[in-house]
């Protein structure tokens, strides 16, 4: 059973708190939402949030990183973290009994980082080469080319990482003032799936996090300005690396469910259309797939594929059928059971761990403001039809579509 905790007074007051006890888990995940990322950051601080991720565990001024991880490996669990465009997640997993553990550190290190400017240094050196490895990925630098072209100056067209330069200019200063300013209330929801103690939750929570509030949710703009046609760089891969990019629908588009099943026909599975007509029939990739995302205020629809130099406009060709085929004829009813089906399925098989449960509760509660109950959403599921799929495929994949590629053809 899910159970949510909002402070009495109102979300400047502490954290929310959403959990859901699993009577035969062997282990509590315990995760802290901060709904701040990439996006919020101005042109001066961009790669802020990832930084705090590298940094916050690196100690506290009583727990250092070596008695973290420690502490943290003598149990088999995990702690981690990871940073997308409009939050940032911290986590824990621990064997039972391990929910108070989790709580103390992830509240330490997120509530009073240490920040030295000695692991400042020495995390700038390590983001700096995350940054090299994903430049030397034509899969990261297609994409990172994809959402410069769909957003052009905004900051959802910017890559969650930052760039050499602006991380190379970041302060401490920069860093503990960005942190002071929005690790707070209410940005913050703590999450927690397994054997969870929900009551004792809501207690370590309001103890562990005391003085944190007082804080503003960020301010975002919508994206205004076009698209930018294409976006291309050359490079002697051995592949040429093609990604395709609409504009979407936003996370609150009551329409976003019926265009995840189209999205996931068109190349979302084995049996979709671009992996039969692509790998299949023609085996023109490897790898070749459609995806979708969605923000507060904004949708990205997108299509990816790789394959030789020489095959490169044969596969433009059949990826811009198959596209427009969807578009204009859109998908049949059997195609439809098929991918709604697959979505009950898959969402089953991946809650079956206290990890991927408590990862649902944080980013639901964080960015809708609710948890979905899982027969709630296989009844919007099911209440979707042919009409509804068909007819939000056409209307965002009409547009021509934005061409990002890297490659010895590009």
């Amino acid at each position: 059973m899910v159970e949510l905790s909002l402070p009495e007074h109102g979300p400047t007051d502490g954290p929310g708190v959403v959990s859901e006890h699993m009577p035969d888990a062997h282990s509590v995940s315990v995760g802290v939402w901060v709904g701040v990322g990439g996006r919020d950051e101005d042109s001066t601080l961009a790669g802020t949030s990832h930084f705090l991720e590298h940094l916050l565990f690196k100690g506290t001024e009583d727990r250092s990183a070596r008695a973290i991880a420690e502490l943290v490996d003598a149990t088999g669990g995990e702690m981690n973290a990871f940073t997308t465009k409009e939050y940032t997640a911290y986590y824990a997993r621990l064997p039972v009994g391990g929910q108070e553990t989790a709580v103390a550190l992830l509240a330490d290190v997120l509530r009073e980082p240490a920040l030295r400017a000695s692991d400042v240094e020495t995390e700038r050196q390590v983001i700096l080469e995350e940054i090299h490895l994903a430049a030397d990925d034509p899969d990261d630098v297609v994409f990172d080319l994809l959402y410069e072209a769909l957003f052009p100056d905004h900051t959802l067209g910017r890559e969650v990482l930052g760039s050499e330069a602006s991380v190379g200019a970041l302060s401490r200063d920069d860093i503990a003032g960005f942190h002071d300013h929005w690790y707070r209330a209410p940005n913050l929801v703590v999450a927690a799936a397994g054997a969870v103690d929900h009551e004792a939750l809501v207690s370590q929570v309001g103890e562990a996090f005391a003085g944190r509030t007082g804080g503003l949710t960020p301010e975002r703009a919508k994206p205004v300005a076009p698209a930018v046609t294409a976006r291309r760089i050359t490079r002697p891969t051995e592949a040429d690396h093609v990604a395709w990019g609409w504009r979407g629908l936003d996370r609150n588009d009551p329409r976003r469910h019926a265009l995840a099943i189209g999205v996931h026909v068109l190349g979302g599975g084995l049996s979709s259309r671009l992996f039969q007509t692509v790998r299949e029939e023609r085996g023109l990739a490897y790898s070749v797939f459609s995806s979708m995302a969605a923000y507060s205020d904004a949708g990205v629809v997108s299509v990816y594929a790789g394959t030789a130099p020489e095959r490169s406009d044969e596969l433009k060709r059949v990826v811009a059928h198959e596209v427009g085929e969807v578009a204009v004829h859109g998908i049949t009813d059997a195609e439809l059971s098929i991918a709604r089906d697959g979505f009950e399925g898959s969402l089953l098989l991946g809650l079956e761990g206290s990890g991927s449960r408590m990862s649902r509760l944080g980013a639901s509660q964080s960015l809708l403001g609710r948890v979905v109950p899982l027969d709630e959403y296989v009844e919007i599921l099911r209440a979707v039809t042919l009409d509804e799929v068909n007819t939000v495929l056409a209307e965002v994949l009409a547009p021509d579509a934005v061409v990002a590629e890297v490659g010895p053809t590009a």
